[in-house]
């Protein structure tokens, strides 16, 4: 009796949860996690032993300036999640000897990076939302449930999700051209702290911050500025930002899925 052929669905639930079931039992998913509690329950302890004055001083005398200011922070930790979760994705089956057992199955590429992009995505946002938890808690524990900006901040929290999106695709992208998973994840790194943030700066003082829409650097400032301003506008605007990050998305996960798909193992 001839078995079933397994549908790509069922390829891509089992691939995503191979992932993640992967992701967690190594040390980049508790690093991540580390970093998190080191900031956003770092500074929440530092808060509540300081008192009342330290966190008007520091982030303002409102609950939306305050979660803002710990929003601030996002930017930098969804790099860290993108490159550690993203920046070996496709390189590991070129430089590392699993690749010769992974794309030996009968598995279409399309499906595999689809479900390493969603393990990496689901986790990196696992880990964003806990920082999210310590900003929320903070700001009720501090001002009130009543004084949050709820609208604001789930506004800001789909950005998040975007700027994860965006920067995901782009370390995917990196990892497809990089024979060595660390080396893509280094790179990823380098490239989105170091190299985008001086070209930003360069741009600012030569030019005007308009030129600076290239960058998903500057789009994810509009993350914390959601949560004081809304939808209205600023710069960048926070529809500036989401066509930002919808671009970097489709644009380097394509460029992603059509190298990962032409490279021999």
């Amino acid at each position: 009796m001839t078995r079933p052929l397994v549908s790509d669905w069922s390829q891509f639930r089992v691939a995503v949860r191979n992932q993640i079931a992967g992701y967690v039992q190594t040390s980049r998913f508790w690093i991540v996690f580390a970093i998190i509690l080191a900031i956003g329950g770092g500074l929440s302890i530092a808060f509540v032993i300081k008192g009342g004055v330290f966190v008007h001083g520091a982030f303002g005398a409102t609950a939306t300036a305050y979660i803002a200011g710990l929003l601030g922070f996002v930017s930098f930790l969804a790099i860290v999640t993108g490159a550690l979760f993203g920046g070996d994705a496709i390189s590991t089956d070129f430089g590392t000897k699993s690749g010769f057992f992974t794309l030996a199955l009968p598995v279409k590429r399309r499906v595999l990076l689809g479900g390493r992009f969603a393990a990496a995505l689901l986790v990196s946002l696992l880990l964003l939302s806990i920082f999210y938890a310590f900003a929320l808690f903070g700001g009720i524990y501090f001002y009130s449930a009543g004084t949050i900006p709820w609208f604001n901040l789930g506004l800001s929290y789909l950005l998040t999700l975007l700027l994860l999106f965006g920067i995901l695709a782009f370390a995917f992208c990196l990892s497809s051209v990089s024979k060595s998973p660390v080396i893509g994840l280094v790179v990823t790194i380098l490239v989105l702290l170091v190299v985008f943030t001086i070209i930003d700066g360069v741009l600012v003082r030569l030019v005007a911050s308009e030129y600076l829409l290239w960058s998903i650097l500057f789009a994810a400032a509009a993350i914390p500025a959601a949560v004081e301003y809304g939808l209205a506008t600023g710069s960048p605007a926070v529809w500036q930002s989401t066509v930002i990050m919808v671009l970097y998305t489709v644009g380097f996960l394509a460029i992603a899925l059509l190298l990962y798909d032409r490279q021999e193992a």
